[in-house]
């Protein structure tokens, strides 16, 4: 038994330290998606298949590690998953190195000229930010206070749980439409990554093994949708925003992540555990660096070379951030249990 302890215990790192490295990969597309290219060539180096499955990808990991977390902690009663410290420390984690963005943000805002009143810097924080993916940080704070539902849904339920959450999802994009829903408004809320989150879940706590058939149907459906309407001009009549990383797009990189996790577990790579762990905060920094970029990238007169500058630029600064970051956000947490203790 203690062996076999062991092995779970081996597995469990393993699958954790493999998770990073699909976070570091992610956060590298996510730099490539935000550079400048033209819609043609998007499509010419078929970003739709695998560039922009970079965020699904994320909530999927999202899914599974905070799965993970709540088994670990012994989370079996939902009142303990919305507990005060659970709540705060989580949204913490995401908030301290944000606020710091932000008023980097600001500053810069206000050295070109624009000051921005209180109302418009509450706006500004409220929004995420300036600079691509800026939703990223308010759909997180969202999924801490909505993912104990899909844990306990899930744990209840089983695969009817994970369906039942894709209803939800499909809910949500048919509601948007029926009620006329702006862009900027659905980009905001998390429950258009309902399914993949509760997928992620699922994958970790699910009991019943989902059938290879359906993995197969879901990913050809995922294949079609992306096809047909990427490169032969579909119009969705629902799903009308966002297409390419919709639900129904990314039906085809889920039964490929299932396989990656469960088979390709122990994959190592150094560099992309680091950027991995750093993913947050290299995020933010991509932020910030290409809000600059929109002035300054007539400076560069070859697309890759700018692209590769990019990449550099961000990863090095994001782990940079991240090293400083951490210690920071531990040393709050650490005082903030002295207070109300």
């Amino acid at each position: 038994t203690d062996r076999q302890t062991d092995r779970q215990t081996d597995r469990q790192t393993d699958r954790q330290t493999f998770l990073d490295v699909l976070k570091g990969i992610c956060i590298l597309l996510v730099i490539v998606t935000h550079a400048q290219w033209s819609e043609e060539e998007r499509l010419r180096y078929l970003f739709p298949f695998w560039v922009d499955m970079a965020v699904p990808i994320f909530m999927i990991v999202s899914g599974y590690v905070s799965a993970l977390s709540f088994q670990k902690n012994n989370i079996t009663k939902i009142e303990k998953a919305y507990s005060m410290k659970a709540i705060i420390w989580k949204a913490l984690r995401f908030i301290i190195p944000f606020l710091a963005v932000i008023l980097i943000e600001l500053v810069g805002i206000n050295f070109m000229g624009h000051r921005y009143s209180l109302a418009e810097s509450i706006a500004l924080f409220l929004r995420g930010g300036e600079g691509p993916g800026s939703y990223y940080t308010p759909v997180m704070l969202q999924f801490i206070f909505i993912f104990p539902v899909i844990y306990f849904l899930i744990k209840k339920k089983d695969l009817q749980g994970l369906i039942i959450c894709g209803g939800i999802n499909i809910t949500y994009e048919i509601l948007q439409r029926v009620y006329g829903m702006n862009e900027e408004c659905y980009r905001m809320l998390m429950f258009r990554y309902v399914f993949v989150i509760a997928f992620g879940c699922y994958l970790a706590v699910g009991k019943e093994v989902i059938k290879f058939q359906y993995y197969i149907i879901s990913l050809f459906l995922g294949l079609v949708f992306i096809l047909v309407n990427s490169y032969l001009g579909y119009t969705p009549k629902i799903i009308i925003y966002w297409t390419s990383t919709s639900i129904i797009a990314s039906l085809w990189i889920m039964p490929i992540i299932s396989y990656m996790i469960v088979r390709l577990g122990k994959i190592h790579c150094k560099p992309l555990e680091i950027l991995g762990k750093a993913s947050y905060n290299i995020f933010l920094v991509q932020m910030v660096y290409y809000l600059v970029l929109n002035n300054i990238s007539n400076l560069f007169s070859n697309q890759w070379l700018l692209l590769f500058t990019s990449i550099v630029v961000c990863t090095i600064g994001g782990i940079i951030f991240y090293y400083i970051e951490t210690p920071v956000t531990r040393k709050i947490m650490q005082w903030k249990r002295k207070i109300e203790n």
